[in-house]
């Protein structure tokens, strides 16, 4: 189960890589044919902006990927719950993060001067929210676990 964990954690680190986001937000929002999309999403990606991206971008995922391989929490039912949930909070903000930064820039909406910085925010906004999505979740289903145990 832990490798199944990472694994997922890998494969979702590098499905929200930015600029697949922006693939997406051009293929839905834009009347641009897919080859166009791809080069104007891809037009700006160089190795410098992959690695400075996504060493952000990573960290929600190390936490996630430490609490798998070094605790024990994906041999019970709640640790499982509490970690799965996490990542998919972790992946929904992530994206839909993304999204809003790069939404504005394809619609009659004002883009904000300051919309970059989202790229360092949305991760560490996205690792608080799992946090508290995964002790949340772990303790909450361990007082009812408590619960029905006593009745």
């Amino acid at each position: 189960m832990k490798k199944q964990f990472i694994w997922a954690c890998a494969i979702s680190f590098i499905l929200l890589f930015e600029h697949l986001n922006h693939l997406l937000v051009l293929i839905i929002l834009t009347d641009f044919a897919p080859v166009e999309a791809i080069s104007k999403a891809f037009a700006h990606t160089s190795i410098t902006s992959v690695l400075f991206i996504g060493a952000f971008r990573i960290i929600p995922f190390v936490p996630l990927v430490l609490c798998a391989a070094f605790t024990n929490l994906l041999s019970s039912l709640r640790g499982r719950v509490a970690l799965w949930l996490s990542l998919a909070v972790t992946i929904v903000i992530i994206f839909t993060g993304y999204w809003e930064i790069m939404r504005p820039l394809y619609t009659d909406e004002h883009a904000s001067s300051t919309a970059a910085l989202g790229y360092i925010f949305v991760p560490v906004a996205a690792l608080s929210c799992a946090v508290a999505a995964g002790f949340g979740t772990y303790f909450t289903l361990y007082i009812a676990e408590f619960i029905v145990k006593r009745h």
